[in-house]
């Protein structure tokens, strides 16, 4: 019993399987039946045109009317207007891929053009500080000098006195 009654559980979802697949069958058949057929261009007319010509040139085996033929087909073929057109254009926002380029803008231009101009900023600011630390450096130069003098001045006897000043008046910026 508990044999037919599994046998018979199989058989109904085997028999909803089937029935799932004949529901998608028709629905796929559908689908096909409202695709439409493009059509490829009619171009008979235009190649019989040109098998006439070429078999006019032939059967008369003239090949100077052969060739001013075939040059006359050209200069026909070049008249014939073309529809590609040539455009320049500077797209700051992409009609196709718009999450390749958000990608490649955000992730990686803007980021390196920031990093760009803050390695600048910072060149430009360790310049500067060189610089005051080397008028600093020259400052502490000039204050102990400065120092060195008064206490010479104020240690020294007439004779060393004066030589400092004529050493004074002889250094100084004319």
């Amino acid at each position: 019993m508990k044999e037919i009654e599994e046998l018979s559980q199989r058989m109904d979802s085997n028999d909803e399987i089937v029935d799932s697949l004949v529901k998608k069958n028709t629905e796929m058949e559908k689908r096909v039946a409202k695709i439409t057929d493009n059509p490829a261009p009619d171009y008979s007319v235009a190649i019989n045109a040109i098998l006439t010509e070429v078999r006019g040139i032939k059967q008369n085996n003239k090949s100077d009317e052969e060739l001013t033929l075939l040059k006359q087909i050209k200069v026909k073929m070049d008249k014939v207007p073309t529809s590609a057109t040539k455009q320049l254009r500077v797209l700051l926002f992409p009609e196709t891929n718009q999450g390749q380029y958000y990608k490649i803008v955000f992730g990686r231009l803007i980021p390196w053009g920031i990093c760009l101009v803050v390695i600048t900023y910072l060149y430009s600011l360790g310049g500067k500080v060189i610089d005051a630390y080397g008028q600093h450096k020259e400052n502490q130069q000039s204050a102990h000098y400065q120092r060195a003098w008064v206490y010479l001045k104020q240690i020294a006897k007439k004779k060393t006195l004066s030589a400092m000043d004529t050493a004074y008046v002889k250094t100084t910026d004319n």
